[in-house]
């Protein structure tokens, strides 16, 4: 089977999918990950299948065109300073998980339609992002990245932190504005987002695939 490291490389953001249902055993799988998300991050992360009701604004054709985007993650929590980081943290580990059991995915952060009768929030609770899932129907393509100088800081950095800064370079981004830089000091990382819209949460994406290729847990960052 996949890994997750090997995943990222695979990952391609899909906004056209096939019109057929997810397996049963998939969906299975999915809502252990989100189970697990939810507990460890305190998030209420939620899967919508087959919603025939939602659709997309109408936005600019570069990032505002989908096909049969039924099935999707609600990505939420309780409102808190570190909400957005931690939904691009999960969202990225379900994305990837997706990836493994054959699916696409594709984050929407403005785009969607609020189908708000297909999920539940609690009073305390933001909605941040959609995380669109199915299958794909094979005419997504890989977008470019920056080079690894444009973000990456620290002298005599070790491999599993160049490792880690190339996988972030392959992570998704809001409009793939890549505004994120990770700075290698004394063994650790520090990483810090720009300026532009969502780059809290981008950057709790780009966390999620540097800790996954690097090898290292949480306790990395600064």
């Amino acid at each position: 089977m996949m890994t997750l490291k090997e995943a990222i490389s695979k990952r391609h953001s899909v906004r056209r999918y096939l019109d057929v249902p997810i397996e049963e055993e998939k969906v299975q799988r999915l809502n252990e990950i989100i189970d697990v998300l939810n507990k460890s991050l305190d998030l209420h992360i939620q899967l919508v299948l087959n919603d025939r009701a939602v659709s997309t604004k109408n936005g600019k054709p570069k990032y505002g065109s989908f096909e049969n985007a039924y099935n999707y993650f609600v990505l939420a929590g309780k409102k808190c300073k570190d909400l957005n980081e931690k939904l691009g943290y999960a969202g990225e580990c379900l994305a990837l998980n997706a990836v493994i059991l054959g699916l696409g995915t594709c984050f929407v952060g403005m785009s969607y339609t609020n189908n708000k009768d297909k999920y539940v929030l609690e009073k305390d609770e933001s909605l941040d992002l959609m995380l669109y899932v199915g299958y794909s129907n094979g005419t997504e393509h890989a977008r470019k990245s920056k080079p690894y100088e444009d973000v990456a800081k620290g002298e005599n950095a070790p491999a599993w932190f160049i490792d880690g800064v190339e996988a972030a370079l392959l992570a998704p981004t809001a409009m793939n504005q890549q505004k994120f830089t990770l700075e290698y000091i004394d063994g650790r990382v520090k990483a810090k987002y720009g300026l532009g819209v969502f780059t809290k949460t981008d950057l709790g994406i780009v966390k999620y695939n540097f800790e996954i290729a690097s090898g290292k847990d949480s306790s990395i960052w600064y």
